[in-house]
């Protein structure tokens, strides 16, 4: 398959600061959605005495998704108002300040208010660089969101040791960390402070469309995906101290192997997509994703559950530039808003994932939970696969297949 790109208006100019800017924006999700699973058993030991301690430190680890999911709307709306630029200046400031202030205080409570304004924060960081790629023409779009996932495995493979690291000395040197995001604001000044909006389709400006232009199947697929896409970063962990692993050096380990696995899908989504087109990457991604839960809850060692999160990871990196490219395209005149939306559903899922995980635990077990996540996601894959066999995806992305 050839795909020719049709004509479409010149990209703003972005610099290299500012492209590092938007690349390096990457770092907040990681930080807050994934790199804190080794610091919630420690936390939920500091407070064994509380009441529901373990559950309300899972809790602090996935409500950061859910705030994130209650943000991304309303701040898909500011990007469209006030340009991408300054929701991600003054939200990468606020991300470093209220993410370091949870290792001050002395209550689950008190965490539990600070994660959820940096869910907010981490909504701004995330949409505002998601809608400054998806100002950029189609194939520097698509090439832009494979480096973003790509950098963003980089930065994992640092901070994930980085965070278990902090965690041997205690639960409350991991929230510093969050002032590394101070480093991108001189590069995120670099970039265009109101860059002209461009319609990406012909004819005059029609009304804002219902959800966005979303279809409703891709949200509903992305609840699931952002439930099955943390198993492996919070609910592993858990896992692995039930299996008698409680280092958190050694639990450190899957993490790691997940970002090293991120790098190889981001660094290869522009080909994959261009190859696949946007069903076919779809399948491949979210079947993949179950394959590699299917492998974790298939075996009691380091290693295997290791590889099989690896796996999965292959899966997820995959699944959510594909996800952002396919919202910008459906979107078209509301760009921001049909981001936020998407990114809203798919970690807003992450933050129900610990009482659905929970719920499968208690009847079934910890390994249950990856079991029944993988089976679904090889089910959902093989429905984006029949999808793509059957050519129903007709166009990606305002480019026309030509076989």
């Amino acid at each position: 398959m050839q795909i020719t790109a049709e004509t479409e208006a010149a990209s703003p100019h972005i610099g290299f600061a500012g492209r590092a800017a938007l690349l390096s924006a990457a770092m907040c999700p990681v930080l807050a959605l994934y790199g804190f699973g080794v610091v919630l058993p420690p936390i939920a030991a500091a407070f064994a005495r509380d009441p529901h301690a373990v559950l309300l430190s899972q809790i602090i680890g996935g409500i950061v998704a859910l705030s994130f999911a209650v943000g991304s709307p309303p701040v898909g709306w500011l990007i469209d108002r006030f340009g991408y630029r300054a929701v991600l200046l003054v939200s990468t400031l606020a991300f470093s300040l209220i993410g370091t202030l949870g290792g001050l205080m002395n209550d689950l409570y008190a965490i539990l208010a600070t994660r959820v304004l940096l869910g907010f924060a981490v909504a701004g960081t995330l949409v505002a660089s998601l809608a400054g790629i998806g100002s950029l023409n189609t194939r520097d779009r698509l090439r832009m969101y494979g480096f973003q996932n790509f950098v963003g495995g980089l930065i994992a493979i640092a901070i994930y040791p980085l965070v278990g690291w902090a965690a041997s000395f205690g639960w409350r040197w991991p929230f510093a960390i969050h002032l590394s995001a101070l480093l991108i604001i001189p590069w995120i000044t670099a970039l265009p402070k109101r860059p002209v909006p461009q319609a990406r389709e012909t004819g005059s400006a029609r009304p804002t469309m219902r959800l966005a232009g979303l279809p409703i199947s891709l949200l509903a697929v992305a609840v699931f995906v952002g439930m099955a896409g943390i198993i492996g970063s919070l609910f592993s962990p858990f896992l692995l101290v039930a299996i008698g692993i409680t280092d958190p050096t050694k639990q450190s380990l899957p993490l790691i192997a997940m970002g090293m696995a991120a790098l190889l899908a981001s660094g290869s989504f522009g080909w994959v997509r261009a190859k696949l087109g946007k069903n076919g990457t779809f399948a491949a991604a979210i079947g993949m994703l179950g394959i590699g839960l299917i492998v974790a809850a298939s075996t009691n060692s380091l290693t295997g559950i290791t590889v099989g999160l690896a796996l999965a990871a292959l899966g997820m990196t995959a699944y959510t530039p594909n996800m952002s490219a396919t919202a910008v395209a459906a979107a078209r005149l509301n760009p921001g808003r049909a981001l936020g939306l998407a990114n809203g559903v798919l970690y807003g899922a992450q933050g129900l994932f610990p009482f659905v995980a929970n719920g499968i635990s208690a009847l079934a077990g910890p390994k249950a939970v990856f079991a029944y996540f993988g089976y679904a996601g090889v089910a959902i894959g093989i429905v984006y696969l029949i999808a793509a066999m059957t050519r129903a995806n007709a166009s990606i992305d305002g480019v026309t297949p030509h076989v």
